[in-house]
């Protein structure tokens, strides 16, 4: 983004008197903000920051020029011509802009002003359309991806009716590609050309968004020649910045980044352009990379629940609750064992990872935490779950998530452990998920642990040299529905022994990210 001492524009300063809503107001346009307050009782006045508009259009209201004005090189204005003699021009103006109201969500809004005088009229959308322009952060040509299969398979009806004309609006080009099957987003970016894009966004739930980044860093390191199956390696970072406009069944990666799954505000957020960086996880079994990752890898109840509800499909996204009800009557557990390269503290000593996270900042320059102290713990035992949370994971359905206080900037994961116990703790455990203001923190069945990379070994796996126990092998007494799956970002893998490690702030994502509650007001003005 071009510095604001370095736009030309940013010390233009304009001032004049438009009629809005049939009130006479005095317009003012200086360092990136306007402002207009009405002339006579009472008096009010509205303030908006240019970062908020979205764009400026000419009116409906115009009127005929009875010579051709030969001056008049606007193209819009050209379009409007009616004859050969006679040129209609515009007396009106809309402002598109956005505003932030509770709960994180943004809205879109307009403002008609109107000017007997069309010169004033063009000086004013020319002003604005400038500024705007030199928001160089702002994407102006985006691939766009709808799944139209995911969550309550309404990805086509809302990119038609809530992004599409947002998009319009906001004059960026978008090319639209529906995806047919799983594999389609990353078999087209291997072979898309990109140069032109400034971003690619998908309409989908978190399996479609996991779909659409591995695409982009497959890409990424097919050009670099690098060998994502080395366990070890650092991962390329994409060359595109990328959205979520959430359309599946939780939506997690959406809500932790802009604190709601409402649509209009994840849109808002793409076309404003501000991003933030956010860690991806890899997860690899032996010499081969199985996943990267943005929400949560979950081993035992959440692996058994997305495998069991692959057969009941045809449910929608009440398959999970159907599922889940059954496993968690199942109650089974999980031996394993968990080694971890763990950061002091626990999690909840940590703020918050809100707007202008100041952990995740410090982590983007390459700061270490001070009191940021690695050690290597080894953790083994009969798990409920075990979970590798890379965000909060929260969702409309789980407010808090399972690990409230997760940066998603830090380059670190959040391993959350749930001991197995009695159904009636896994129970708490659920409700506990489900409130609005308790965490899984203090529950005594449940270790929390934040880690830069963990590695995770069923200890149902058949060792190569098997110590034998009152004369008989332990696995030979075993059965494969002695394992469970890894559910990662909705999908299923199917490997007991993997290693995750931590890469941060691997993706670029577009969010304005969510307030704090003590600041969680809507915007500094009104409508008239």
């Amino acid at each position: 983004m071009q510095h604001k001492e370095e736009d030309p524009s940013y010390g233009t300063v304009l001032l004049n008197t438009f009629i809005i809503k049939k009130k006479r107001c005095r317009v003012y346009f200086h360092r990136g903000t306007l402002i207009w307050e009405t002339e006579r009782t009472p008096y009010t006045r509205w303030t908006l920051p240019l970062t908020d508009v979205l764009s400026a259009t000419y009116g409906k209201e115009r009127i005929t020029n009875p010579a051709t004005n030969k001056n008049f090189k606007d193209k819009e204005m050209k379009s409007a011509a009616t004859s050969t003699t006679s040129t209609l021009l515009p007396t009106s103006f809309v402002l598109h802009y956005a505003v932030r109201s509770r709960k994180n969500k943004w809205s879109h809004h307009s403002v008609t002003m109107s000017h007997d005088d069309h010169r004033q009229v063009t000086s004013w959308v020319k002003t604005i359309r400038n500024y705007l322009a030199n928001f160089s952060h702002r994407p102006r040509k985006i691939l766009l991806f709808v799944n139209p299969f995911g969550g309550k398979k309404k990805g086509l009806q809302i990119w038609e009716k809530q992004v599409q004309p947002l998009m319009n609006i906001a004059e960026v080009e978008t090319k639209v590609i529906v995806t047919e099957r799983a594999g389609h987003i990353r078999d087209t970016l291997l072979i898309s050309e990109l140069d032109s894009y400034q971003a690619a966004v998908c309409i989908g739930g978190d399996g479609t968004f996991a779909e659409l980044f591995n695409g982009l860093i497959a890409r990424a390191a097919r050009d670099q020649r690098i060998d994502l199956n080395d366990p070890d390696v650092l991962l390329p970072k994409p060359s595109l910045p990328v959205g979520v406009i959430p359309s599946g069944s939780t939506d997690t990666v959406a809500y932790s980044l802009h604190g709601t799954t409402d649509v209009e505000t994840a849109v808002i957020h793409v076309v404003f352009g501000d991003s933030t960086g956010l860690d991806l996880s890899s997860v690899h079994n032996d010499d081969n990379l199985l996943r990267i990752y943005a929400s949560i890898l979950s081993y035992g109840y959440l692996g058994d629940v997305v495998r069991d509800s692959e057969k009941f499909r045809w449910m929608g996204p009440q398959r999970y609750d159907y599922s889940g009800f059954k496993k968690i009557i199942a109650n089974k557990g999980y031996e394993g064992e968990v080694v971890l390269l763990a950061e002091s503290g626990h999690p909840a000593t940590c703020t918050r990872c809100i707007k202008n996270c100041s952990r995740c900042i410090q982590r983007s320059h390459c700061v270490n935490i001070d009191d940021d102290i690695s050690r290597w713990l080894t953790v083994r035992g009969k798990f409920f779950m075990v979970n590798g949370a890379n965000v909060s994971c929260a969702c409309s359905k789980s407010p808090m998530g399972f690990s409230p206080h997760c940066h998603i900037g830090d380059g670190c994961v959040d391993v959350i452990l749930v001991r197995h116990t009695s159904l009636i703790n896994n129970i708490r455990m659920l409700l506990r998920l489900s409130s609005k203001d308790k965490t899984l923190y203090d529950l005594p069945f449940v270790e929390v642990y934040r880690a830069r990379e963990f590695t995770f070994r069923a200890s149902d796996i058949p060792d190569k040299n098997p110590v034998q126990n009152n004369g008989s092998s332990r696995c030979s007494q075993l059965s494969n529905s002695a394992l469970s799956v890894w559910n990662c970002d909705g999908e299923v893998i199917d490997a007991s022994s993997v290693k995750i490690r931590v890469h941060c702030q691997l993706l670029k994502v577009f969010t304005r990210r969510m307030q704090s509650a003590a600041s969680d007001s809507p915007s500094c003005f009104c409508l008239l």
